[in-house]
């Protein structure tokens, strides 16, 4: 386990982006540093910054194969939905789509495909669900 895995999971978020970022900037390979990264950004709820963490984690571990792609595909997932969520809730439907969108582009095979796609027709407001039906009672 990394030490900055280590440290998120003692919830110092903001110490793991800097262990973080001190292994990924000393030349530490692969997918591991930026993962852990992107996971203590989406703590802190830093989620552009957490998205272009997992995306270069995602491209680092297509050469390597350290990290179950699972693994990274549904933390990005949850980025995006995180960041197209705060998004919408500021106004910005654009920007909330944008967000989803990066998820087929990036991962075009990804387990989530027709999760991004829900959720963007619920960020333009063309689905509702259990949640949106409760919130406006």
């Amino acid at each position: 386990m990394s030490f900055a895995r280590e440290l998120i999971e003692r919830g110092d978020y903001e110490e793991a982006v800097t262990a973080a970022t001190e292994a990924i900037d000393a030349g530490k390979g692969g997918p591991e540093p930026w993962f852990d990264r992107g996971t203590a950004h989406e703590l802190l709820e830093n989620y552009v910054e957490a998205a272009a963490d997992l995306e270069r984690a995602i491209t680092e571990n297509v050469a390597s194969k350290e990290m179950d792609p699972f693994q990274i595909d549904d933390a990005y997932f949850t980025v995006l939905v995180q960041a197209a969520t705060h998004a919408k809730e500021a106004g910005r439907i654009s920007d909330a789509v944008a967000f989803l969108a990066r998820y087929d582009a990036r991962l075009p095979n990804g387990h989530h495909k027709e999760d991004a796609a829900l959720w963007t027709s619920r960020m333009r407001g063309e689905t509702t669900t259990l949640l949106d039906k409760t919130t406006a009672m």
